[in-house]
């Protein structure tokens, strides 16, 4: 009888053991801005993965994204045109309120000789938003940005001449990321 106890003992101690260590993380802090300043993660996700997309805030290159990474850039609050270039280019209007976190979504897509980017702001009241960030957060490495000396002049002239074109046709293929869209963490997020 002692013996069974003791067994039984074991089985109930070496599953609460198991238990604990089998836990998913389920809570992740994210960056917060400096004081009075605004923090933009970029995620790279979907296809394209051989690709490095070129992601830009209007006319400052903020780098390409591997796959595996997502880059975090710190800028002013206020206004912002985010887009990204591949075979082809998308574009987000941005309004950034001071010591708040914002994502984008830099999303591959399949196009017909290389890949094209879709920008997405995303929405932490979305479940599937909050769900993407989770796992990418999780899973991928983090990229700071650092200001690059490449000289983008060329493509960047040419993306405003698109974005203007885009402007003046009040077109729906340029994103909006609202202010309120303000990222608290990175949680797994509960249905």
């Amino acid at each position: 009888m002692k013996s069974l106890k003791k067994i039984l003992l074991f089985v109930v101690v070496l599953l609460g053991f198991s238990t604990v260590l089998a836990q998913k993380v389920t809570t992740q802090s994210i960056d917060k801005p400096s004081e009075g300043k605004s923090l933009v993660y970029i995620l790279k996700t979907g296809a394209g993965l051989l690709i490095n997309f070129r992601l830009y805030d209007e006319d400052l290159f903020l780098g390409s994204v591997p796959s595996g990474k997502y880059l975090v850039y710190e800028c002013d609050p206020g206004k912002h045109l985010f887009w990204a270039g591949a075979e082809n280019r998308d574009y987000v209007e941005a309004n950034l309120e001071p010591n708040s976190v914002y994502v984008i979504n830099a999303e591959g897509q399949m196009g017909a000789f290389v890949a094209g980017v879709n920008l997405k702001p995303m929405n932490p009241n979305e479940f599937k938003d909050k769900k993407l960030f989770y796992q990418v957060i999780k899973n991928d490495t983090k990229q700071i940005y650092a200001k690059s000396n490449d000289d983008k002049s060329e493509n960047i002239a040419k993306a405003m001449e698109k974005y203007q074109e885009l402007k003046t046709k009040n077109s729906n293929k340029i994103a909006v990321l609202n202010s309120e869209m303000k990222f608290q963490n990175a949680d797994k997020p509960i249905k």
